[in-house]
């Protein structure tokens, strides 16, 4: 399953695409449809794995039955297919993003779209295997002795080059303030924010979701963007 489908950005005029927009972290149903309804394409809900964020897949999936205007994500750490196959059906996920798990060993037929994490050091050093490009890579930023969503930003030109030949989603320690920069440089398959747009660890803050969603779609439209 390639990275296209479902939630490929859609076409806004000649040489250009929709960036997608996640939301991840999703806790509670008010945060999950304010994200869908300030415009984000997809949302993250962490349904394995150690943090301040996590729920159960059986939570996530009551959220996704009450907002359906978003991709809903199943996020989870360290899995294996088959683990990760039966998190994503209780959740009601659609597609799912793997933390800590090796593209090398994942199965040809798994039937759901995935993202796989590779870490960007601070001094733009790749940490982690590529996927095949059927896959979505995500790159995020590494805290030595954590794994997944840890906010940290990284030095945008070092993913240029993986960029420019692959389809990217950006993550760690993007909010309203950055990610304008990230999309207007890189032009990114997408951009994924969590800690950055909370008021408290699994909480959302409407302003800082909106000012996010706002940022990109406003940098979209703008001419200075680089392709």
């Amino acid at each position: 399953m390639s990275a296209e489908a479902p939630g490929r950005p859609l076409n806004t005029g000649p040489g250009a695409r929709r960036t997608v927009v996640k939301v991840c972290g999703l806790t509670r149903p008010e945060d999950a449809s304010w994200a869908a309804e300030c415009g984000a394409d997809w949302l993250g809900f962490i349904v394995h794995g150690e943090s301040p964020r996590a729920i159960a897949p059986e939570r996530a999936a009551e959220i996704v039955d009450r907002v359906r205007a978003a991709v809903p994500v199943a996020v989870m750490v360290g899995v294996t297919a088959a683990e990760a196959l039966d998190l994503a059906r209780r959740a009601h996920a659609k597609r799912v993003q793997l933390h800590g798990v090796s593209p090398r060993d994942w199965p040809d037929d798994f039937p759901l779209p995935c993202a796989f994490v590779v870490g960007m050091t601070s001094d733009g050093a790749l940490v982690g295997e590529e996927p095949a490009a059927r896959y979505l890579m995500m790159l995020d930023g590494v805290v030595s002795g954590r794994t997944g969503g840890t906010g940290a930003s990284w030095p945008l030109a070092g993913a240029r080059p993986i960029v420019a030949r692959r389809d990217v989603m950006l993550a760690g320690g993007l909010h309203g303030d950055n990610v304008e920069e990230a999309v207007r440089v890189l032009a990114p398959f997408g951009v994924d924010a969590s800690s950055g747009l909370e008021s408290s660890p699994g909480l959302k803050d409407p302003e800082r979701v909106r000012r996010f969603v706002e940022a990109v779609r406003r940098c979209e439209a703008s001419p200075e963007r680089t392709r």
